[in-house]
């Protein structure tokens, strides 16, 4: 990944405004935007000051309004632990068929994962990670958003699985002709 790149995902991620970040190095925002997405050369010096001002970022806004105590339970609403549950099993059926594929593909036994999709357990970071490597949008698992790169990916991975399926009835029907007398 190029700076460029990287510093249009860190903006993204972020979601730090374009037009703030340009007035914060001093650039007209067109200037900036040409820099950022179609200059050829990228400055060293300016891509440490894009850093240095992502970074910055984060200190110029008032994160804690009210006072409020914070509840760092991601999964307090039992409405989100089933919510998710419900994403793990549609997860499971579209990309393994089972949830005990599933659960093996993942390490862990369907007792475990049967629990997750209950609700009766939260994914640890352990779990999402596992389910993450596995091809699980994160984000569409814990928010109920899928991007629509995850759609694409379930395409492929259809598009594959039948490719796989086809392959396999190829190379059956071959072994019947180079060895007909042990298929007969």
């Amino acid at each position: 990944m190029g700076k460029q790149q990287e510093l249009q995902q860190l903006i993204k991620s972020h979601g730090i405004k374009e037009s703030w970040l340009s007035e914060r190095l001093g650039l007209k925002l067109s200037t900036f935007k040409y820099l950022l997405y179609e200059s050829d050369k990228f400055d060293e010096d300016l891509y440490e000051q894009i850093k240095q001002a992502i970074e910055d970022y984060q200190y110029d806004l008032n994160l804690y309004t009210d006072d409020k105590p914070i509840d760092l339970d991601l999964f307090s609403d039992e409405d989100l632990r089933i919510g998710i549950g419900h994403r793990v099993r549609a997860f499971a059926k579209r990309k393994y068929g089972t949830l005990k594929r599933l659960a093996e593909s993942m390490d862990i036994s369907p007792q475990q994962l049967q629990q997750y999709i209950s609700g009766k357990r939260e994914p640890g970071s352990k779990i999402l990670l596992k389910l993450l490597r596995l091809g699980c949008d994160i984000n569409w698992l814990l928010g109920g958003s899928e991007t629509p790169e995850s759609y694409k990916i379930y395409k492929l991975e259809s598009e594959l699985r039948k490719m796989h399926e086809g392959y396999s009835e190829i190379e059956t029907i071959v072994k019947r002709i180079e060895h007909p007398s042990k298929h007969d």
